[in-house]
């Protein structure tokens, strides 16, 4: 029973950090240490427009979106339909959170001549949506890829893809100057909010189905 509680009492911890961090943004244009890790982050060539300009393409919302969408269909069709619902019910509810967070706490984005703006943006600063979206839709497909009996080559497609995005999803927007390092935070945290349920979600399931399935096929 003990280690049933560990993971909602972790997640519970995880929220109420995601909440105080969220208060303190709204509260503050910027928190210790964000002027001086953007400045240092902009004096260094790694990861360069190329990269960042890539990496904010593939994970606005909008992109990351499509893309789980065609994943859950993906899911649906060949026969994985818990992981599918669990995963298009996260997606509907991320942009409604994230939209709904961006305008409580309705932080500005960072100006000139504190930063140099490399890209520009369209919506508030905290939480960064380049990194909440991704890190919802490519932790949930690293875990899936972890758990689910796919064939190898899908597996380590699926592993190093999305390691390489959820790695990479944060510092470009520090870089390119779009997002102060406390907002790419929130949106680790907050995705974290929403994706750590639909994990747990998952696993508890799991259980309950193998058992209907072993009744099914039960001889009678």
């Amino acid at each position: 029973m003990a280690r049933c509680l560990v993971l909602p009492a972790a997640w519970l911890v995880l929220l109420g950090l995601s909440v105080a961090l969220s208060v303190l943004a709204a509260q503050h244009d910027t928190l210790p240490g964000d002027t001086r890790i953007i400045t240092w982050a902009q004096g260094q060539a790694f990861p360069g427009a190329a990269l960042s300009n890539v990496v904010r393409a593939v994970t606005t919302t909008e992109a990351v979106l499509g893309t789980g969408g065609a994943v859950v269909v993906t899911l649906w069709l060949l026969g994985h339909r818990r992981p599918a619902v669990l995963l298009a019910i996260g997606l509907v509810v991320l942009p409604l959170l994230q939209a709904g967070l961006k305008e409580l706490v309705d932080r500005p984005r960072p100006e000139e001549p504190v930063v140099e703006l490399r890209a520009g943006f369209s919506s508030l600063s905290f939480p960064a949506g380049h990194v909440m979206s991704p890190t919802l839709l490519y932790g949930f497909l690293l875990y899936l890829s972890a758990r689910a009996t796919w064939p190898p080559a899908l597996r380590l497609v699926t592993v190093l893809w999305s390691a390489f995005i959820l790695s990479f999803a944060g510092p470009p927007n520090v870089w390119l100057g779009v997002h102060w390092p406390s907002d790419v935070l929130g949106g680790w945290a907050w995705a974290l909010v929403l994706l750590v349920p639909l994990l747990y979600a998952h696993d508890t399931m799991r259980p309950i189905a193998n058992a209907a399935r072993q009744a099914r096929c039960r001889p009678r």
